[in-house]
C-alpha cells in the first residue's frame, strides 16, 4: 500500500511539474497568431502589392489562427482553475481584435512609416522641391504600385492602390510642398484626380 501511494504521489509531483510546460503552448500560439496578423495588417501594402488579393487569405489565415489559439488558451487556463488569467487572456484577445479590425490600416502603416524613418522621407522630398532626380529606397517604393513614384507639378506621388480592371481610379500618399488644400490635385489613376484628404505629418498627405 505504501508503495501504491509513493507511486501516485510521484505521479502527481512529475504531472504538477508539467502542467506549466503545456499550457504555455497555447499562450505562445496565441500571442505568435496575433504578433502575426498585426504584423500582416502593419506590412499590407507591400504584402499587396507582392501577392495581390492573395493577402486576403493571408489575413484569414490569422484570423483563425488567432482565434483558435486564443479559445485553446483560455480553455487550457480554465482547465487548470487559472481563472483570472483566462478571463484576462480573453479581454485581451477582444481588444486587440477589435483595434486590428477597426484601424485603417493602409493610412496607419504609411503615417507610422513617414514618423519612424522621418530622414528618408525628408530626402526624397528636398530632391523633389530641388527638381533633382528623385532616388527612392527599396522599401521606400515598395509602398508604390511597380515601384513607380510619380513626380507631378503639386506633389510627389505614391501611387498605392490602382483599380486593377481599368485604371480609372486610385489612392495614394503624397509629399506636397506648401499648402495642400483640396485644389492641389495629383493624377491618381489614368482617369482619376485625388485631393489631399489626410495629413501624414511632415508635408506628407494621404490622397483619395
Amino acid at each position: 500500500m505504501a508503495a501504491r501511494w509513493g507511486i501516485t504521489l510521484h505521479v502527481m509531483v512529475f504531472s504538477a511539474r508539467k502542467a506549466p510546460r503545456w499550457w504555455r503552448v497555447p499562450a505562445l500560439m496565441t500571442f505568435t497568431g496575433w504578433l502575426f496578423l498585426a504584423a500582416t495588417y502593419y506590412l499590407f501594402i507591400p504584402a499587396f502589392h507582392a501577392i495581390g488579393r492573395f493577402i486576403w487569405l493571408v489575413i484569414g489565415f490569422g484570423w483563425v489562427w488567432a482565434a483558435l489559439w486564443t479559445f485553446t488558451a483560455v480553455i487550457a487556463y480554465i482547465s487548470i482553475a487559472s481563472y483570472v488569467r483566462a478571463f484576462a487572456g480573453l479581454v485581451l484577445a477582444v481588444v486587440i481584435g477589435t483595434f486590428l479590425w477597426n484601424t485603417d490600416w493602409p493610412i496607419a502603416s504609411v503615417k507610422s512609416m513617414i514618423w519612424l524613418r522621418r530622414g528618408a522621407f525628408a530626402e526624397v522630398a528636398a530632391a523633389y522641391e530641388r527638381d533633382q532626380p528623385v532616388a527612392v529606397p527599396a522599401w521606400m517604393s515598395s509602398l508604390a504600385v511597380d515601384g513607380e513614384v510619380q513626380a507631378q507639378e503639386n506633389g510627389l506621388y505614391f501611387p498605392v492602390f490602382v483599380d486593377p480592371w481599368r485604371a480609372e481610379s486610385g489612392v495614394g500618399f503624397a509629399y506636397i510642398p506648401g499648402t495642400a488644400d483640396s485644389r492641389r490635385l495629383l493624377q491618381t489613376a489614368a482617369g482619376d484626380l485625388g485631393a489631399p484628404t489626410r495629413d501624414l505629418g511632415n508635408g506628407w498627405w494621404w490622397i483619395e
